[in-house]
């Protein structure tokens, strides 16, 4: 039987341009990686999840219960932090390996109970509430484009 083992990066930075770096698999003190320190915090994340509408994906760190987290997970969604995710294949001796996903989030919302903080995560960009920069697809970006919208077959 083989072991496949993931652990997570995420880098917090609030709109004052602070940054805090976490990781969830290291527990022997801070882990060096791509030129930063992540310190260890101890949280499940759950990865991306489409809302039934369609109209955004979510996704949740989850951490343990006491008033230093909820009060940290407050001001994160009262600042609108936004949120880096990238997850790894750790190697045997826990160094990350193979990158598996790699997302960004905007802190919106909290859920807790005597076990645990939930902070809610969403997509920078909602199909319903928010703007998106339009894109104009042009000959230079993608190549020759057709002229019509017609389509024969043979």
């Amino acid at each position: 039987m083989s072991l496949f083992v993931i652990g997570n990066f995420v880098t917090f930075t609030a709109p004052t341009g602070a940054v805090q770096r976490w990781q969830n698999f290291f527990t022997e003190g801070a882990v060096s990686f791509d030129g930063q320190n992540w310190n260890l915090l101890p949280f499940i994340y759950r990865g991306a999840q489409k809302t039934r509408g369609g109209d955004n994906i979510s996704s949740q760190l989850l951490l343990p219960a006491n008033p230093l987290t909820l009060s940290w997970v407050q001001d994160a969604v009262n600042s609108s932090w936004m949120v880096e995710v990238e997850t790894y294949q750790l190697t045997d001796t826990y160094s990350p390996g193979s990158r598996l996903g790699h997302e960004f989030w905007i802190a919106t919302g909290l859920g807790y109970n005597t076990q645990a903080v939930e902070l809610q995560l969403s997509s920078a960009l909602d199909a319903l509430g928010a703007q998106a920069p339009n894109a104009r697809i042009t000959h230079q970006m993608v190549g020759a484009l057709p002229s019509t919208g017609v389509i024969r077959s043979g």
